[in-house]
């Protein structure tokens, strides 16, 4: 009887303390860091063995590039479960994100700690995908007088490859580009493409086609994912380079009402993408339709000082 009044006595507690963590990891996805810093800290207070909260509290730490409280946190994780390859991973990263941050000499003095933790989450965990990617942009980042090597940087797209297949495309693109092998970037992130199809391989290929000058080729495969993937950020992605090479400026501009349409599932700002459709009625002519755009932006944005400029601009002209 004693145990069965223990159970129901605690029940509560325990779906209470659910429904905040529930609550604070909601406004982390949704990128209110702020808010989530907060619930992450209360949670803990009243629960300090609560690794998750801790885990999300270094999480977010990162997410708004406060490093040196972001290492403060994973470094308290690894000692208490120093086995564990996601701490060691988050703690070599983000040691490594203040080095890319500092100056050359502490950039330096953090290098093997960076190296150290990176390579012992990639040996804890062997299919660790994150960890590899994150070391070979570090041996492909790195000058070869401190390390840098590009048959290193191999070796983890090779590790990839085993993992998975679309990462090792990926991978392997990335250091063609890296080297400037168009041909063979190109090769690989199709591969990505053709196995994978995700968001990232299609705008890995986008982004190589507008590096190289190849807009044609870019709207091509910008197209094709709005197709397949009915991803809106790709309408985005569309209009911005038919607006930067100035072609196909009137499909451009259908896609970025498409992209009005239904944006709130968008990185991108309801006024960011009426600036942008802005600039396009503007480069068609059409001056009226570009200052309406603008007052719309500024409407959903008082404080836009993009939307602010570019309409005192128009306005002068």
């Amino acid at each position: 009887m004693r145990n069965i009044c223990f159970v129901i006595f605690c029940f509560p507690l325990i779906l209470s303390a659910q429904n905040q963590i529930e609550k604070a990891i909601a406004n982390f996805d949704s990128q209110n860091y702020s808010k989530a810093e907060v619930q992450f800290k209360a949670i803990i207070n009243q629960n300090p063995n609560n690794f998750k909260a801790y885990e999300y509290l270094g999480d977010t730490y990162a997410a708004k590039q406060e490093w040196d409280k972001a290492i403060k946190v994973f470094e308290y994780l690894l000692e208490k479960q120093p086995k564990n390859a996601d701490y060691n991973y988050k703690y070599g990263g983000s040691i490594g994100m203040k080095a890319k941050s500092s100056n050359k000499l502490t950039a330096l003095f953090l290098l093997d700690d960076v190296k150290k933790y990176l390579k012992q989450a990639a040996n804890l965990d062997v299919k660790h995908i994150d960890v590899r990617w994150a070391l070979l942009e570090l041996y492909l980042e790195l000058p070869g007088v401190i390390g840098g090597s590009i048959d290193t940087a191999k070796n983890y797209a090779e590790q990839l490859q085993n993992i998975s297949p679309v990462d090792g495309a990926l991978a392997y693109g990335r250091i063609a580009d890296y080297q400037d092998d168009f041909n063979s970037a190109e090769k690989h992130f199709k591969q990505a493409v053709e196995i994978g199809g995700s968001k990232t391989c299609y705008s890995k290929l986008i982004d190589l086609y507008v590096k190289y000058q190849k807009p044609d080729n870019a709207l091509h495969m910008a197209k094709e994912a709005i197709q397949k993937l009915n991803a809106k950020d790709f309408n985005f992605k569309y209009t911005e380079i038919a607006l930067n090479f100035n072609t196909k400026i009137d499909n451009a501009v259908k896609y970025i009402d498409a992209f009005i349409q239904n944006h709130n599932s968008s990185q991108h700002s309801l006024d960011e993408a009426l600036i942008l459709k802005a600039k396009l009625h503007h480069k068609l002519g059409q001056v009226d339709e570009a200052k309406f755009c603008l007052t719309q932006a500024l409407a959903h944005n008082p404080d836009s000082i993009q939307a602010k400029t570019e309409l005192k601009r128009i306005q002068q002209l």
